[in-house]
C-alpha cells in the first residue's frame, strides 16, 4: 500500500513504534491469514494464488526464525526454534504438495503461539512484567 495515502501513513507509523512483542503479534496475525488464504485457494484449484500465499508465510515464518536468539530465550527460545522449524518445514511441504491438513496444522500451532504472545503483551501492558511471571523469551 502506499505510503503516501493517509492508511499506508497510518499503518506504516504504527509499525515503526510498536515495542517488539507487537511486532510478533503482527507477524503472526499477517502468517495465519496467509496460510488461510494459501488453503482458500488450493481448495479452489487456484495453485498459483496458493503458491504464492504460500511463499510469503514461508517468509514470515523465516523472519521469525531470523529473530528468534534462541541461546538468550533458554529453553522457552530452543522449542520456540524447534516450533517455527517445524512449522516452517509444513508450509513448504503444503506448497509442494498443495496440501491443505498441512495447512492447517501450520495454522493450529501458529494460533496458540500467537495467543500465547498476546497474552504476554496483556500481562505486561497491565502492568505486570513478564520477569514478575518467569517468562523470559528474548528476541
Amino acid at each position: 500500500m502506499p505510503q503516501d495515502t493517509p492508511y499506508g501513513a497510518y499503518q506504516t507509523a504504527g509499525i515503526q513504534t510498536a515495542d517488539q512483542r507487537t511486532l510478533i503479534v503482527m507477524l503472526y496475525d499477517g502468517l495465519i491469514r496467509f496460510l488461510k488464504k494459501a488453503e482458500q485457494k488450493i481448495e479452489a484449484q487456484d495453485i498459483e494464488g496458493a503458491h504464492n500465499y504460500l511463499v510469503r508465510s514461508r517468509e514470515i515464518v523465516a523472519e521469525l526464525m531470523a529473530t528468534l536468539n534462541p541461546e538468550k530465550g533458554g529453553e522457552v527460545g530452543r522449542n520456540l526454534k524447534r516450533l517455527y522449524v517445524y512449522v516452517f518445514d509444513k508450509v513448504v511441504e503444503a506448497n509442494l504438495y498443495k496440501d491443505t491438513d498441512r495447512i492447517r496444522e501450520a495454522v493450529k500451532i501458529m494460533s496458540t503461539l500467537r495467543e500465547g504472545w498476546a497474552s504476554i503483551k496483556t500481562q505486561t501492558a497491565g502492568g505486570e512484567s513478564a520477569e514478575r511471571k518467569k517468562i523470559s523469551v528474548t528476541l
